[in-house]
């Protein structure tokens, strides 16, 4: 691979995962689950800034655009949703939606890790050391979104996905997030 295609790879990608953590925001917005909404805003505005620096360190070292294109759809909203209000949303929509949101969003982490680990050594064999060095802060970063994805997923599989405390908790996590994002 080139230094080029090493960007390129992961600009891709992070513009992914910017529409992957807007769609979880609206859908927890949706299903009246503020927190979690307010939790994916604030990685949305946090992958968008990553992407920023990431394109502006490229052009700024490489004296070169990166061709962004052929971004993968992102739909991990269900169609049938856009014509319901979030008053149609009933518990066990609320609790699986739940479920499937934290386990993408889990699933996603963990293969950003991966691609950001690999294109790390990829820059590193081509003795790219300060480029690698960049990527490795991406590597950190992600490493403990991560951690914090699994700990709240394993959190949710411990009550079951009990809607109940599922509810309780999006106070805190919306007063949490809605500081962090200023």
């Amino acid at each position: 691979m080139t230094v080029e295609e090493v960007f390129t790879k992961i600009a891709v990608h992070m513009v992914e995962g910017i529409m992957i953590h807007d769609q979880m925001s609206q859908a927890y917005d949706f299903l009246g689950l503020c927190g979690f909404a307010k939790c994916h805003a604030y990685h949305h505005m946090e992958e968008t800034k990553g992407y920023i620096e990431l394109v502006h360190y490229y052009s700024s070292r490489y004296h070169k655009l990166l061709t962004i294109k052929d971004i993968p759809k992102v739909d991990l909203i269900p169609q049938t949703w856009y014509k319901y209000t979030t008053s149609s949303a009933d518990t066990n929509t609320k609790r699986q939606s739940t479920k499937d949101l934290m386990t993408k969003w889990v699933k996603w982490e963990q293969d950003t890790k991966q691609l950001y680990q690999q294109m790390y050594k990829e820059l590193d064999n081509l003795g790219e050391i300060a480029a690698a060095n960049k990527i490795k802060c991406y590597i950190c970063a992600v490493d403990l979104e991560l951690k914090n994805a699994e700990k709240s997923l394993n959190k949710l599989e411990t009550i079951d996905y009990n809607i109940g405390t599922i509810i309780s908790w999006q106070h805190s996590l919306h007063k949490k997030y809605k500081k962090l994002l200023g």
